[in-house]
């Protein structure tokens, strides 16, 4: 069955994200630089047994060189807004309450309340790649879900503007409940280098439209998420540009031999 997902105006986390004109040349000249190094480190994002804490809007926390933080599609939330947590996956029931979440061997991150999840690196011009991760559906024991519960949307933002999307499908609750699938991300999204990613929910209904934003009940649980980091190039000394402008040059000279 075909979903339709149903959203409602760009997130603030959507619009903060898009660099001004001043810093996408600033962004854009990181690109070059960086294109000269090849180099490329991953990283996975576990929450190991850190302890239950709240991500409200704004608020963020670090972890191995990203930068975790809570965002709101809605234009008035507050700072003490509550849009996600890391939760206790070892005692989910006590750790959740009325929510239902997937048991797991250690902590792990979660979307609430439509609550919009952004991960960023720390380091100045660093780009990211996603790789996979592992996701669960987060649902109330007062309603029912049909076989797709609900959709994760991943928006990766490009250092030149916009942002590409794709969504997984999330299942419902099974015999124990919501379980941890894992998701590979598609060739030509993870091949691709973002300044970094917004991770929201969507529910779904038994005719297979699914709604984000709007509903309050988009929720996720998501962990063990691997990145691909492209190292930073650094500033090339004067005699490599030197070493560059005489290539370019040889280049120039060679052509206009030929056209002769």
């Amino acid at each position: 069955m075909n979903r339709s997902l149903h959203l409602p105006a760009a997130p603030h986390a959507a619009q903060r994200a898009r660099p001004t004109p001043l810093a996408r040349a600033v962004l854009l000249a990181g690109l070059t630089l960086a294109a000269l190094s090849p180099a490329r480190a991953d990283t996975t994002l576990t929450f190991g047994t850190h302890a239950n804490a709240d991500l409200t809007v704004q608020t963020g926390y670090t972890f191995n060189g990203l930068t975790v933080a809570g965002y709101s599609f809605d234009p008035d939330a507050q700072p003490t807004d509550v849009v996600g947590a890391i939760v206790d996956g070892t005692d989910a029931v006590a750790a959740c309450g009325a929510v239902q979440c997937p048991k797991s061997d250690g902590s792990y991150l979660t979307g609430l309340n439509d609550g919009i999840i952004e991960i960023t690196s720390n380091t100045p011009g660093q780009l990211l790649s996603l790789n996979s991760f592992d996701a669960s559906f987060l649902g109330s024991s007062s309603f029912s879900y049909p076989a797709t519960a609900g959709l994760l949307v991943v928006r990766g933002f490009i250092a030149g503007g916009g942002f590409d999307q794709i969504t997984y499908a999330l299942a419902g609750p099974g015999a124990s409940g919501f379980q941890f699938g894992v998701y590979n991300t598609a060739a030509d999204f993870g091949m691709s280098k973002y300044l970094g990613f917004d991770f929201f929910g969507a529910v779904c209904d038994d005719s297979g439209s699914c709604y984000a934003g709007s509903t309050g009940r988009g929720q996720f649980a998501i962990d063990n998420i691997s990145f691909g980091a492209s190292a930073v190039a650094p500033v090339p000394e004067p005699q490599t540009w030197l070493m560059l402008g005489a290539g370019l040059l040889a280049v120039g000279a060679a052509a206009r031999r030929r056209a002769a």
